[in-house]
């Protein structure tokens, strides 16, 4: 019986250009920003985002500094892999886009209210599952993620605040603000 050696030539060609581009996407995808020591940068850890400078490049991202004020850290503050480490550029306002246009934008400026809706750690609020903090923006991320300073008063809402929150960053479409994304597309 003779087999068709073409068509699995064929199929071993095409896996193989598969691996190729999938391989290039990454590499470019990995090198996109170039970022060099002492560039701002934002570290991605569950959307939320810490704000440092990189220190030194190493084999698969970063060495990355933190001030003092930030945090809390979530994640190990060491090396940062490349695809988690963003270049920092601030701006006054951040419009967030829906469905490619379909549904309206929700603009996000400097100084305005936001309402985080934050589940709480049984160790800090015992009678409570989720909290709602009050702040306000004070920066924001090119990237769409908010600095915020807390104005609630509540002694639970602050403890819930400065054990997630506190100095990070938080991307506008994180779970946390799904109830101010919500107010404001009414």
């Amino acid at each position: 019986m003779k087999v068709n050696n073409n068509n699995q030539e064929s199929s071993m060609k095409t896996i193989v250009l598969g691996f190729v581009l999938a391989f290039n996407s990454l590499t470019a995808h990995a090198a996109k920003y170039g970022l060099e020591p002492g560039d701002a940068v934002l570290t991605n850890c569950h959307e939320i985002y810490t704000r440092g400078v990189v220190k030194a490049k190493v084999d698969d991202g970063y060495t990355v500094h933190f001030p003092k004020n930030a945090g809390p850290i979530q994640c190990p503050p060491f090396r940062w892999h490349a695809e988690f480490v963003l270049p920092f550029q601030s701006v006054s306002e951040y419009s967030l886009k829906f469905l490619g246009g379909l549904k309206r934008d929700i603009l996000f400026q400097v100084g305005e209210p936001v309402t985080f809706r934050v589940d709480t750690d049984r160790r800090v609020v015992k009678t409570k599952a989720s909290i709602d903090i009050d702040a306000q923006i004070t920066d924001i991320s090119s990237n769409g993620a908010i600095a915020v300073k807390l104005i609630s008063t509540d002694p639970e809402a602050a403890a819930t605040f400065w054990q997630w929150i506190g100095g990070n960053y938080v991307d506008l479409r994180h779970k946390y603000l799904e109830l101010e994304r919500d107010k404001r597309s009414r």
